[in-house]
């Protein structure tokens, strides 16, 4: 499925990393989605549209709009 669609995909994040630009906090983010072969995905969110604390192997539910991550949510359950 195009990732250029909205939608909610699962994935296992890689990577997250806090970064600060000029006093806003942003993270940037590594999805290897499921069922998605390639790379993982990566993006910058702000730190609002991104749990904190986020670790590598945690499962996460990200939402793509026009192909660009724009939030990422913890998995429950």
């Amino acid at each position: 499925m195009s990732l250029l669609l909205p939608q909610n995909r699962a994935g296992a994040v890689q990577s997250a990393t806090p970064v600060s630009i000029h006093g806003d906090r942003y993270v940037d983010v590594a999805v290897a989605l499921d069922d998605d072969v390639g790379p993982a995905r990566a993006g910058r969110l702000g730190a609002t549209d991104c749990p904190a604390a986020l670790a590598p192997g945690e499962r996460v539910s990200v939402r793509f709009v026009m192909g660009v991550m724009v939030r990422v949510e913890r998995e429950t359950g």
